[in-house]
């Protein structure tokens, strides 16, 4: 099939699987070249879009004085801190005060959503669980998620039901070795070992994932059969930092966060007998079916030694599909995790990624050479940690890696991470595929650090604070 190139520039941005022909081995094979060039005239097209719509990108590219892109490393000086998503005032989440929340939220998205937002009644919302539920029913196109908040503040990510869907279609095109498009397989299951629903980042891409890859979510089998409460998380999060500080003592939790605590312990209590009948479901009706499931690796290494210890090995077809990222921050993995997880599965393979929560559209594919090659909708960059100026697009550079998401198209897609990598820009992989690639371990600053990362922005730090003084400031 013929494009211009326009055409696929457009496609990059709404349609990516379409892109490739809905093949698996066209979208690994796109030249690194064709790649650079579509990226860029990608971003160029959505900063114009969201240049003055976005009002925090709009305060901070004034003050940068940026109007347009003509190269990747302009975009630098308007990559995120991740401490945007967290920025609100805590004390607005103690007081359930969500009408303020809606409003700090509203300037991170463009008019048409954080005009739906700001219409939606969430004063009377009593916790996070009933806002999110508020939140999903009168914004439809805005997947409001919550990261795990280890250091004891949630960041509140609004992400797009399209850029889940997006991305979840190129999963597909790995889950299933796609030559083109199809329809989905009817005898593909999910075995999943945690909650069925949860308004976690993963969790909210996880049911996208199932609605895309499974033929009915009669097919999707969850560990437990009940919703992960984020009032609950959250309280373990501030729990965790209070105890950290040395204030256990001056935390004072609320009769209605209690008693969802106790639910919560309830439902742990029971987690045996729900377990029993996980695996009951997965020897019974899952024997031998090729399953998807994914999940953090410690998730997958859990389900696999609760298997093997009841004795069960090589459970499913081997041409299953397991995937895995990321997952149980500062926890060293095991070794052997791997083959207990193909021991129980019986899948040939775990197909591994590098991914964040604020880049949904960020899969990075781990290839049999150690090698995490980057996705066509991210655009990667080193940054040096101490300056957090861009280093050079060539050879092979260490330093902070940040990245812009393509798949974004109700927010701002820049983002930069807490994560040192290697970025080989010229070397081919000897796996052959073209695209660019992580070499070598992906380490966290703050485990390098002890525990500190200051991540120094390209933006000037002027421009920057009125940027976030300006999305605390709750009057429109």
């Amino acid at each position: 099939m013929t494009r211009t190139f326009e055409e696929k520039v457009e496609l990059l941005l709404t349609d990516p699987a379409e892109l490739a022909e809905h093949s698996f081995e066209k979208w690994n094979q796109m030249p690194r070249e064709e790649i650079d060039a579509l990226q860029l005239a990608a971003l160029k097209r959505r900063f114009a879009q969201m240049r003055h719509s976005i009002p925090v990108l709009k305060k901070l590219a004034d003050g940068e004085g940026v109007e347009s892109i003509e190269k990747f490393d302009d975009l630098v000086p308007l990559l995120f801190e991740h401490t945007v998503f967290k920025s609100y005032p805590p004390s607005l989440l103690e007081k359930n005060n969500f009408t303020a929340i809606n409003k700090w939220l509203s300037k991170l998205v463009v008019p048409e959503v954080a005009e739906a937002i700001l219409a939606t009644d969430v004063s009377g919302c009593q916790g996070l669980d009933e806002w999110f539920e508020t939140m999903d029913e009168a914004v439809p196109q805005l997947c409001l998620s919550h990261t795990s908040g280890t250091s004891g503040t949630l960041s509140f990510l609004p992400l797009g039901n399209r850029e889940f869907q997006k991305s979840t279609q190129i999963r597909r095109l790995y889950a299933w070795n796609m030559k083109g498009p199809q329809t989905p397989t009817p005898d593909m299951h999910s075995a999943y070992p945690y909650y069925r629903k949860g308004y976690l980042s993963h969790m909210r891409g996880n049911v996208w994932l199932m609605n895309t890859v499974l033929p009915s979510l009669d097919n999707f089998h969850p560990a437990y059969p009940a919703t992960l409460s984020s009032d609950v998380l959250h309280l373990g999060a501030k729990v965790r930092a209070a105890h950290a500080k040395g204030t256990l003592d001056r935390l004072v939790i609320s009769p209605e966060l209690m008693a969802k605590k106790k639910e919560y312990d309830q439902l742990q209590a029971d987690m045996p007998q729900y377990l029993a009948s996980f695996f009951e479901e997965m020897t019974g009706k899952l024997k031998g079916k090729p399953v998807y499931i994914g999940g953090t690796w410690n998730l997958l290494h859990n389900m696999a030694k609760a298997g093997l210890e009841r004795g069960l090995e090589g459970v499913f077809h081997p041409d299953s599909f397991i995937a895995t990222t990321g997952g149980a921050k500062g926890v060293v993995q095991p070794e052997g995790w791997r083959e207990d997880v193909m021991r129980f599965t019986g899948a040939k393979k775990i197909f591994e990624t590098y991914a964040m929560s604020e880049t949904p559209s960020g899969s990075h594919r781990l290839c049999e050479h150690g090698n995490y090659h980057f996705a066509h909708t991210a655009i990667p960059f080193v940054l040096d940690p101490e300056t957090g100026k861009p280093l050079p697009r060539e050879g092979r550079q260490t330093g902070r890696a940040a990245f812009y998401d393509l798949g974004a198209d109700l927010r701002w897609g820049g983002f930069i991470t807490g994560d040192e990598i290697t970025v080989e820009w010229d070397k081919p992989c000897a796996c052959g595929c073209p695209s660019r690639y992580v070499a070598g371990a992906i380490q966290r600053y703050s485990d390098k650090n002890g525990g500190d990362d200051k991540i120094t922005c390209a933006a000037s730090e002027q421009s920057h604070r009125e940027a976030m003084d300006f999305l605390n400031t709750m009057e429109q």
